[in-house]
């Protein structure tokens, strides 16, 4: 049968990454750098197991039941405890529990925008942000950005032409997906005070920064928000466990009961996961596994540069990261992106073509890949530079 789709869906493709993944599927020889997901040799399975063994032994009945908006007392409690070591200000913020801090994205947008209404990013984004706007009916305006992320006169420039349409502003401010870019904090505090002169929302989205690779942590915007526009969204998927799908907000008192309603049939966490990670918490030092998490990930990317540096063309330029898991491989603008990835791929690599994240690829599908180095082995990654770069230099004519 015509199924009579939604118009938000009837303009809906899959994205780059979907399609290498399904690519993938097929070829179990695929060597594959396009999937943004962290290494499950970082989680810590022991105390986890520990964790979730207790929890059943001593609050077995109350796991296997139905657990409150806005998540378990026991896991808010070790989160909010968390965020005060870290100097949120947990007077006049909330934690609400999500399955993941992506799921955010489609409460923000459903609390803030109507059909028409506008939310700005970066040129480059993760794009949960897309689909988010998509669904509402909501245009997604991508702002230029610099080798250090936004561009502040470009952001201004894009506030002023949309006016009181734009609602949010969606970023992803530490060691950032796609771009593996960090926002400084001179840019961080001048977005917050465009957002108080302007009358718009800020989305932080902060799944990675406790992935850096030498303990350094830059002072997140919301610590700067003072009239409660600042909507803080962070994982622990990345730190503790992906399988698990636990993120949470930090968010103003007076919002959060309005982001709650937003999140419709999809619910809160499951209560086992919750009270396991309320578990994890209590009793380990999470700090500490983040560093140790952080430098895992400092080898896997020093590998990824030294292997690039090695095979692939000269005027291949990486943006060395400092954190997170991605690596951002700037190439020569006279490359043809879409036959070079596609080209990859048929070559048992997969990498991410910077259109795939761009909020307007028509018009500025950028010159670059996304490269994921969390996941796999030495072996596979200099092999699929070893690959890459044959295939760049043909491309190329070097």
């Amino acid at each position: 049968m015509e199924y009579k789709l939604a118009k938000q869906l009837r303009t809906a493709h899959p994205t780059v990454i979907r399609q290498i993944f399904m690519y993938a599927c097929d070829h179990p020889e695929f060597l594959d750098l396009s999937i943004g997901e962290p290494s499950a040799d970082t989680f810590p399975l022991d105390e986890i197991a520990k964790s979730s063994a207790d929890m059943y032994k001593y609050d077995g009945k109350k796991a296997l039941a139905y657990g409150p908006y806005p998540g378990m007392d026991e896991c808010i409690e070790e989160i909010r405890k968390w965020m005060i070591a870290r100097g949120f200000d947990m007077e006049n913020n909330a934690i609400e529990i999500l399955p993941g801090s992506g799921h955010g994205m489609d409460n923000m947008a459903n609390t803030f925008c109507d059909e028409g209404d506008v939310i700005l990013s970066e040129m480059f984004a993760y794009p949960g942000i897309q689909n988010a706007a998509r669904m509402v009916g909501a245009k997604l305006v991508g702002v230029e950005m610099d080798d250090d992320g936004i561009n502040l006169e470009a952001l201004e420039k894009t506030i002023q032409e949309y006016g009181e349409k734009v609602k949010f502003l969606y970023l992803c401010p530490s060691f950032n997906n796609p771009t593996g870019i960090t926002l400084p904090e001179y840019k961080r505090e001048a977005v917050y005070k465009l957002a108080q002169k302007y009358d718009f929302m800020i989305y932080e989205d902060d799944p990675y920064s406790r992935l850096s690779f030498d303990g350094n942590y830059l002072k997140e915007i919301k610590k700067y928000d003072t009239d409660g526009r600042v909507v803080y969204a962070a994982s622990l998927s990345k730190i503790v466990s992906s399988g698990m799908r636990i993120g949470f907000f930090v968010v103003n008192k007076d919002l959060r009961p309005f982001l709650e309603m937003s999140q419709g049939n999809a619910g809160v966490q499951s209560v086992p996961v919750m009270l396991t990670v309320a578990g994890y918490m209590q009793h380990n030092d999470i700090d500490a596994h983040c560093k140790d998490v952080g430098a895992f990930y400092k080898e896997k990317a020093a590998w990824m540069m030294e292997c690039i540096k090695k095979y692939l063309p000269a005027s291949c330029e990486p943006i060395e990261p400092k954190g997170g898991l991605f690596l951002w491989l700037k190439v020569p603008e006279t490359l043809d992106l879409d036959k070079v990835w596609h080209k990859l791929m048929e070559a048992n690599v997969g990498v991410v073509p910077s259109f795939g994240f761009s909020a307007d690829p028509e018009n500025y599908p950028g010159s670059a890949f996304r490269i994921c180095y969390s996941t796999p082995s030495k072996e596979v990654i200099e092999e699929a530079c070893q690959i890459m770069g044959r295939v760049l230099k043909e491309e190329l004519g070097e």
